[in-house]
């Protein structure tokens, strides 16, 4: 069953697959000015909306029908390039904007005889592109 897809991968859960993103955190908000005036509070004024950024993990495991390495590689080379897409949750984009990958970082968790990553946790941070 398909969850949603980002940067051409489908997140689903299958019998025979799983990638799903986990921990979701977003943010969002407005960014504003503030201007002193003698002998009175200060104004503030409205400048516009921030740019939405989210935060979530991909456990990519062997034994879950995917190839941690070959994933790995797959969203560092969109980050690297400056891909942009839309993040779709339940056939519906979390913004009208695409997103770019802003940053990823992994954590190995296991490597099996001959070097092959058979465990990996992936943490991307995406964010609105304009």
């Amino acid at each position: 069953m398909a969850i949603g897809s980002f940067m051409g991968k489908t997140f689903k859960v299958s019998n025979k697959k799983i990638l799903t993103p986990s921990n979701f955190n977003g943010s969002s908000g407005a960014d504003y000015a503030t201007h002193d005036r003698a002998g009175k509070k200060a104004r503030s004024q409205f400048l516009g909306a921030k740019l939405r950024e989210y935060e979530f993990d991909i456990i990519l495991e062997v034994q879950n029908g995917v190839s941690p390495l070959k994933i790995k590689e797959y969203f560092q080379k969109k980050c690297e390039k400056g891909n942009a897409d839309y993040f779709v949750v339940g056939g519906k984009p979390l913004s009208k904007n695409r997103f770019v990958i802003t940053s990823i970082s992994e954590e190995w968790g296991s490597v099996i005889r001959g070097g092959t990553l058979t465990q990996c946790n992936l943490s991307l941070t995406i964010q609105e592109y304009l």
